[in-house]
């Protein structure tokens, strides 16, 4: 296998399909480092969490939330969403590594105001939705997320993909690594975005790649990488 096609097939050997057994009975490892006899401690003051920035109060609130109800949400809601995606001047909401920009943001949406239920790609540039197929069989739809908890009552779906091309053109191999690290850079903007909504959103652990590829119509080199669930 030539080296340029690493990237590509690690992309290939992480991705999950249905039969496979799910991740999660594996042995537990630490969640933080602790170093045993470090030289000094220094303990920092408490944080601000009330008054000054609102941005305080949103981080000392954020907590991954299941949707609970199946409320629709409001057109205006969705724009707020994704307002850190949006590109401004050639600039977005978030860092992108050399500017390539390898993120693309689709929606699978059930309740959301003035929309046809169905899967969207979010233009960019333009700050528009593009309706690029109807609704989904739902049933299906929650099989390709292996029936994450709360996926029968969400709203709506954001999928975010790669294109790695992009940045491995700008970045050579390390490209890859970028364009994953990207992804999860503009999933937190609207992880962020939403819970500043007073929304419930949480990230599906595990989604079977293929099929979640077939639902939006994905063309070969583009790749899904992460789903949110949003509703209230």
């Amino acid at each position: 296998m030539k080296k340029k096609d690493f990237g590509h097939a690690f992309l290939a050997y992480t991705r999950f399909a249905p039969g496979q057994p799910l991740p999660g009975n594996g042995k537990r490892m630490p969640t933080a480092k602790v170093y045993a006899s470090p030289l000094e401690t220094i303990d920092l003051p408490e944080p601000r969490k009330t008054g000054g920035s609102q941005t305080w109060r949103l981080f000392a609130q954020m907590a991954p939330q299941t949707p609970e109800l199946e409320l629709t949400l409001q057109l205006n809601d969705l724009a707020q969403m994704l307002m850190p995606l949006a590109d401004r001047d050639g600039k977005r909401g978030y860092i992108s590594s050399s500017g390539a920009f390898p993120v693309e943001t689709y929606l699978v949406t059930r309740r959301v105001q003035d929309t046809f239920p169905g899967v969207y790609h979010y233009a960019v540039k333009a700050n528009q939705l593009e309706q690029i197929a109807s609704g989904p069989n739902w049933a299906d739809w929650r099989r390709t997320l292996a029936n994450a908890p709360g996926s029968e009552r969400a709203a709506l779906f954001v999928i975010f993909t790669i294109v790695p091309e992009r940045s491995v053109s700008r970045q050579g191999p390390r490209g890859y690594r970028q364009a994953l690290l990207e992804a999860g850079k503009a999933s937190q903007a609207v992880f962020t975005a939403a819970l500043a909504l007073g929304l419930a959103a949480n990230e599906v652990e595990v989604f079977y790649d293929e099929q979640a590829a077939r639902f939006l119509g994905l063309p070969d080199g583009e790749y899904p990488v992460n789903i949110l669930q949003i509703g209230r």
